[in-house]
C-alpha cells in the first residue's frame, strides 16, 4: 500500500490531479484495504486478471494482473466518476455495475471481453482466471 500512496502524492506534487482527488483516491484506497482485511483467509483465492491482444498470430500482448490491484483501480475509477475508456481517440463506456458485480463475485471466472476486429486482424481478451 506504501507504493499506492507515494504514487498519489506525487501525482499530487505534479498537479496531475488536486488535493480533492488526492484525498478520494486516498480514501478509495483505505476502503479496498479494509474490505481485503475483512475477507476471511479462508474464502480468499488468489484470482487473477488475463489480457491477451493478438495481430493476426502474432502476440502483442500478454499481461497476468493481480485481482487486489485491478479492484483498487475500479474504486478508484468510480470515486473519480470514470466510466469510459479511451481507445484510439473513441470513447468507450464501461457498464461499472456489471463489471463490479462480475468482479465481487468470488465464483466468477470466465471472459469479461472478447472483440475480434476482422479487418485488422486484431483480437483482444480479457479474462478473470
Amino acid at each position: 500500500m506504501k507504493e499506492e500512496i507515494k504514487k498519489i502524492l506525487e501525482m499530487l506534487e505534479e498537479k496531475k490531479i488536486t488535493s480533492e482527488e488526492a484525498a478520494e483516491l486516498l480514501e478509495a484506497l483505505r476502503e479496498t484495504k479494509e474490505e481485503e482485511e475483512t475477507t476471511p483467509l479462508s474464502t480468499k483465492k488468489k484470482r487473477f486478471l488475463k489480457i491477451r491482444v493478438t495481430k493476426g498470430d502474432k502476440p502483442q500482448v500478454n499481461v497476468t494482473i493481480p485481482f487486489s490491484l485491478v479492484k483498487w483501480g475500479l474504486n478508484l475509477a468510480s470515486k473519480l466518476g470514470k466510466d469510459t475508456v479511451n481507445i484510439e481517440g473513441k470513447e468507450i463506456p464501461i457498464d461499472m455495475d456489471e463489471l463490479n458485480k462480475a468482479m465481487n463475485d468470488p465464483e466468477f471466472t470466465g471472459k469479461i471481453v472478447d472483440v475480434v476486429e476482422e479487418e485488422k486482424g486484431e483480437h483482444i481478451e480479457i479474462e478473470i482466471i
